[in-house]
């Protein structure tokens, strides 16, 4: 019994010595956040949500070991980027906050490799995609950080849904009689909500998905048609 019990704990180490040594192998391409990572791995690379630190330190989206999607990086200096990412340089929207001659300095707007372009490039939302929703309304209607979703059929907001399922970059998730969503966010905000609703004639079930970028900070109402 007692041989049985040493093996299986021997067993349990080795299981997650080996979990452990192939997230340690899970690399990030990028120098000065390789020293360490945690989050998702594909193929031997960070893949999906994560966090990697050195001597820099970034928090977001990777895609193929290199920083991919929404993400936070902060330098070693202080200085940090929250925003859009593509193969590993700034690209899309974002916000740089630096010192600059001892002055809290910001550039916020569009980014293109790495380089910023001003923010003529920022505007306020994007749908990135929707499926089986025919149209979709974002207001801002004041200026608490927070993300606010309606359902609306034939006019009128429409709660017969089911499967419910929320996505956000940043923020705490809250799903209420009054409020579906998530509060205290930072901006751009990246979303995703799926969910089942029975189609106009009651005669199927739809499966619906909606993606989407909010850039400009602010209490904004997502409203999905469907």
């Amino acid at each position: 019994m007692k041989s049985l019990i040493l093996f299986t704990g021997v067993a349990i180490m080795s299981l997650f010595a080996s979990l452990l040594h192939a997230q340690n192998n899970c690399k990030v391409l990028i120098t000065k956040i390789s020293s360490s990572y945690n989050g998702s791995c594909k193929k031997g690379l960070a893949d999906g949500p994560g966090e990697a630190s050195g001597i820099d330190h970034y928090k977001g989206e990777f895609k193929k070991g290199l920083p991919d999607g929404i993400g936070t990086y902060i330098w070693q200096s202080g200085d940090s980027y929250v925003g859009e990412w593509k193969k590993g340089l700034r690209d899309g929207n974002g916000k740089y906050s630096y010192k600059y001659m001892g002055r809290d300095s910001v550039l916020q707007g569009g980014w293109k490799e790495d380089k910023y372009i001003g923010d003529r490039a920022l505007t306020p939302y994007v749908i990135e995609y929707r499926n089986s929703i025919g149209r979709v309304s974002c207001m801002k209607v004041g200026e608490r950080p927070y993300i606010k979703y309606k359902f609306s059929r034939n006019g009128g907001e429409f709660n017969n849904i089911s499967n419910l399922l929320l996505q956000g970059s940043s923020g705490s998730e809250r799903n209420t009689a009054s409020f579906t969503g998530f509060e205290q966010v930072t901006f751009p905000f990246k979303g995703k909500v799926t969910f089942s609703a029975p189609s106009s004639f009651m005669t199927s079930i739809l499966t619906c998905e909606l993606r989407f970028v909010i850039n400009e900070p602010g209490s904004w109402i997502v409203t999905m048609f469907y």
